[in-house]
């Protein structure tokens, strides 16, 4: 592997600026991944001195890496906002990414991944052992985010404050920062489903007797956490990402339903919105996603003729009796 130098001109802690604007802990960690591989292929030189032409020859490493055209598009995108970020605070002069410059190849405007049917989420819910704390934690989990669309890192961050009687109804405040942060940008508020909030009590009461033991029982303690740390012995902490990951894996294989991701689970959440019929702004306001164009690619009914506006829309008057082509001379 070849071994990477900062050159004099080169800020390595403009990445972790610019990956902190994002509200999403995973698309923090993304962009700061892309970031730092671009910047490996370029020897971290001066952003400045960056042409059109190095993206193009990263581009095409990439391709020749047999990246799909998805996750290239991506990529390009993250480096086309890094120097947008990089403009406005002088670091560069011009956006060398820009997709009149350094086109990305075309990708399919469907998204990719796994969404389980009504049955399939039944099953998977089935698994875990609701009557063992663990088990609990991993329905309630499971539940969650089938139920919300929750991502990773929101999941990841809640606290037992974040449950909140608010307005007649149990609510959930999300913040996909750290814990302290208190940027009202990364905070959404969502209503908390019933069942939700009753698997969520029924893993805190079995769970109870644990966290007095070890010491994370407090008002504000992480919801979800390890229940076994070998290594550290520190429990007051949240499960993390690549612990939900395994978790939501575990269960997948267990019941019989393959590989599994929390974003599949999240996926099927939005797409079952959608097929309901809910408008792409309801489903927005549960996902958390910034644009409404983006839910637009989780609705497989999009190309469906039978639930095209044209079969539905009418100029008559209501009770009038009348249709198109009536001869009223």
């Amino acid at each position: 592997m070849r071994k990477s130098t900062t050159s004099e001109g080169f800020d390595a802690k403009l990445i972790a600026r610019f990956a902190d604007l994002s509200a999403s802990a995973e698309t923090r960690r993304a962009y700061h991944r892309v970031a730092r591989e671009f910047f490996l292929f370029v020897d971290y030189r001066d952003p400045a001195t960056i042409a059109p032409s190095d993206v193009q020859r990263w581009r095409d490493s990439l391709a020749a890496a047999k990246k799909s055209p998805a996750t290239i598009a991506f990529k390009l995108s993250v480096v086309r906002s890094l120097f947008h970020y990089l403009q406005r605070v002088g670091v560069a002069s011009s956006n060398p990414a820009l997709t009149a410059l350094v086109p990305a190849p075309t990708a399919s405007e469907r998204l990719r991944g796994r969404s389980l049917s009504p049955q399939e989420a039944r099953r998977l819910l089935a698994g875990p052992d609701q009557s063992a704390p663990e088990g609990a934690r991993d329905y309630a989990l499971l539940l969650l985010i089938l139920r919300t669309a929750m991502r990773v890192g929101e999941a990841c961050c809640l606290t037992t404050s974040s449950v909140r009687w608010s307005h007649g109804r149990w609510t959930l405040r999300l913040n996909t920062g750290a814990r302290g942060k208190t940027d009202i940008h990364k905070e959404r508020t969502i209503p908390l489903p019933e069942e939700v909030k009753g698997a969520l009590d029924h893993y805190l009461r079995l769970d109870a007797g644990r966290r007095g033991l070890v010491g994370s029982g407090a008002s504000d303690a992480y919801l979800f956490q390890p229940h076994t740390n070998y290594r550290t012995l520190v429990f007051d902490k949240p499960l993390s990402s690549p612990m939900i990951w395994r978790i939501v894996k575990k269960w997948g294989d267990y019941t019989g339903l393959g590989k599994l991701s929390p974003h599949d689970l999240r996926r099927t959440a939005i797409t079952k919105a959608l097929e309901q019929g809910l408008s792409y702004r309801q489903v927005q306001m549960m996902s958390g996603h910034k644009d409404a164009k983006t839910v637009m690619r989780y609705d497989r009914q999009s190309r469906n003729l039978e639930r095209n506006a044209v079969n539905f829309l009418s100029y008559e008057e209501e009770g009038s009796g009348e249709r198109p082509g009536d001869d009223h001379a």
